[in-house]
């Protein structure tokens, strides 16, 4: 799967794409994180599954290595979080853990699939 993800993602040229950094298939998409090219941060892609094919839906810039968020609502509520503070150990989103995803001492990061937006409010930073 992972090499079908990379063969959408080389073969256009508009995609600021570096690497995979690690993807989730959920209902009818494949959500993929992956390294911006051009920017120091990470870009979230979503690629429709259909009848067996894999289709480019749609793919947006993300938050900032240094720190950040980037709140989805559109295909699915997707929120990817680095938090700008360090020693960070847990992140929830509504009350619930989002998924840490370390792929490098760069690149660590929490995702949440969630029913709605968060606001900050709704962001829980755990030491």
């Amino acid at each position: 799967m992972e090499s079908q993800i990379v063969k959408i993602l080389e073969n256009s040229e508009n995609r600021d794409y570096e690497k995979v950094i690690d993807y989730d298939i959920k209902g009818n998409y494949i959500v993929v994180i992956y390294m911006s090219r051009e920017n120091e941060q990470l870009n979230i892609g979503f690629i429709k599954m259909k009848n067996g094919e894999l289709d480019w839906e749609i793919g947006l810039g993300g938050p900032e290595l240094s720190g950040g968020y980037i709140f989805i609502s559109d295909p699915m509520f997707v929120n990817v979080i680095i938090p700008k503070e360090p020693g960070v150990n847990q992140v929830k989103v509504f009350g619930e853990y989002a998924k840490q995803v370390r792929y490098s001492n760069d690149i660590n990061y929490w995702i949440a699939y969630t029913d709605k937006s968060p606001n900050s409010l709704d962001i829980d930073y755990i030491k």
